[in-house]
């Protein structure tokens, strides 16, 4: 019971993850945004950094001690895709409450619902599920420009 509390508080506690698909840049997500550059934005250590296994996401996550257990939290996931990019967007930037942020791609909105941002950006999506909306755009501007077409 003690390991499924474990994972189930995992999960509750981080970002929306969602398999984006794969990463753009001909490689994973991880290539999109260093550790280093997540730290300073989020201010907060980060202490792995990995792929999830058959999407290309990048995980960027911390360790908390919770009930003499050491969790793995994610903080930060970030993606990008080139598959059902339409459909994507569709959902994405009619979420209810989503913003739209301006200058960033070719069209770019936050969900604070979900702590979600997506970006389109030379023929995919750039996603990202962070705390708040100013680390999403901050994080976004360092991830756009390493996409290649």
């Amino acid at each position: 019971m003690k390991g499924k509390l474990v994972v189930v508080l995992a999960v509750a506690l981080c970002p929306v993850l969602l398999p984006f698909g794969k990463a753009g840049s001909g490689g994973n997500a991880c290539d999109l945004v260093t550790k280093e550059e997540v730290e300073e934005i989020i201010g907060q250590k980060i202490n792995t950094v990995e792929v999830q296994p058959g999407y290309g996401n990048c995980i960027y996550s911390t360790k908390e001690k919770f009930l003499n257990e050491t969790l793995k939290i994610p903080v930060v996931t970030i993606g990008y895709t080139r598959s059902d990019v339409q459909e994507r967007w569709n959902s994405w930037s009619s979420m209810p409450k989503s913003e739209t942020i301006k200058g960033l791609g070719d069209g770019a909105v936050w969900s604070p619902t979900y702590g979600f941002f997506v970006c389109k950006f030379k023929g995919g999506l750039l996603m990202i599920s962070v705390q708040n909306k100013d680390m999403a755009i901050k994080l976004a501007k360092k991830a756009l420009g390493r996409i290649k077409p």
